[in-house]
């Protein structure tokens, strides 16, 4: 079944391709990973695959559908029970299909943007140049968000309208709501129940400055508030937090960039699992002549189970402007028990927006 669906994405992205020649408004991308992983302490091992076919549309004047769709097989398991996660690609399920996107966008001239439709939180809020180098999942979305609310983070998504706003340049103003609760069953996933699965609304302000180098300055404050099922299913809980993000170009070493990432999120409220997260990196981009880039990272979690520690070191390599190599060594430490893992990623990308 697995090699089936890896067949028919193909077989779309062949006919989206093709499409391409025809029409220039239509875009594709394809990704794959397959990732090994190794706890150096207790030997455990992991096999993480993931497939990404992904297509854009263009209909009349600045309008667009956006779809995204993904499989995801592992074996073997996680390697280990921590809470921040070792991999952003590892998934509990193994799905041959689940649908991530499938969305109405309109702009209005180059300042507002709308889309309605099925939508994820990772891409619109928490994927930049810094985070997206690193392989651990609380550098693809705040731990505050995934381990507090049912929202729609990978690998689920959920019914919303998401809004953007640049009222002058490098100014950005973002805000969504999101059906209160996600999922990745297609007959669950078209559905708007407040009354039912509640409200979960997310939003920022962000700022860019152009720098001489490859990444800007980019600094971004946000805010969380979801109301969502309890236990007993028929009343609401409401959680309100606040999140932050900088991404500080420091030197040129060349046409090098070393770039200071920090981020940060807390809730108001204490009584949930999860009440804080900061984490702190560095990232040197463009290195040597195949444009490498390599990233160490700080990531501290305050869980009720008790804080936890990821420090991740990574570099990402790129053999083929189409395949790239990621090995990355993570040291977790919980309040009781601390552990050294590693993993080494394949990376295969293509598309006509490449």
């Amino acid at each position: 079944m697995y090699r089936l669906v890896v067949g028919l994405v193909a077989c779309l992205c062949e006919v989206a391709a093709w499409s391409q020649e025809v029409s220039p408004r239509v875009g594709w991308s394809l990704t794959a990973m397959t990732e090994g992983e190794w706890n150096m302490t207790s030997g455990n091992t992991s096999w993480v695959n993931y497939l990404e076919a992904g297509v854009n549309v263009g209909l009349w004047k600045g309008a667009a559908f956006e779809g995204m769709a993904i499989a995801t097989y592992q074996a073997g398991g996680a390697v280990d029970d921590d809470n921040l996660g070792l991999s952003n690609i590892y998934a509990d399920e193994n799905k041959p299909f689940r649908l991530m996107q499938a969305s109405l966008s309109q702009s209005f001239g180059e300042r507002f943007i709308v889309s309605f439709g099925l939508r994820n939180v990772d891409m619109d809020y928490f994927t930049t140049p810094s985070t997206g180098l690193f392989t651990g999942a609380a550098d693809a979305d705040y731990p505050i968000l995934s381990l507090n609310y049912p929202l729609a983070t990978f690998p689920l998504s959920a019914m919303g309208i998401h809004l953007e706003y640049l009222p002058v340049d490098g100014l950005t103003l973002k805000a969504s709501v999101y059906n209160g609760v996600a999922n990745d069953d297609f007959d669950r996933q078209f559905r708007f129940c407040p009354s039912s699965d509640g409200v979960f609304t997310l939003g920022c302000i962000s700022y860019e400055i152009p720098t001489k180098g490859e990444q800007a300055a980019s600094y971004t404050l946000g805010y969380v508030y979801g109301k969502t099922p309890s236990e007993e299913g028929d009343v609401h809980e409401k959680e309100t937090g606040f999140w932050g993000l900088i991404e500080q170009p420091l030197i040129m070493f060349g046409k090098s960039q070393l770039v200071l990432l920090g981020q940060g999120a807390a809730m108001t409220s204490r009584d949930i699992p999860c009440d804080g997260y900061w984490g702190g990196g560095l990232v040197m981009n463009r290195i040597a002549r195949n444009n490498m880039t390599a990233g160490v990272v700080c990531n501290h979690l305050f869980f009720a189970d008790g804080h936890e520690t990821d420090i991740e070191c990574t570099i990402h390599c790129h053999l083929t402007p189409w395949l790239s190599l990621q090995p990355a060594l993570h040291i977790i430490h919980h309040d009781k028990h601390s552990f050294v893992a590693g993993l080494l990623r394949v990376s295969l990308e293509l598309g006509n927006d490449r």
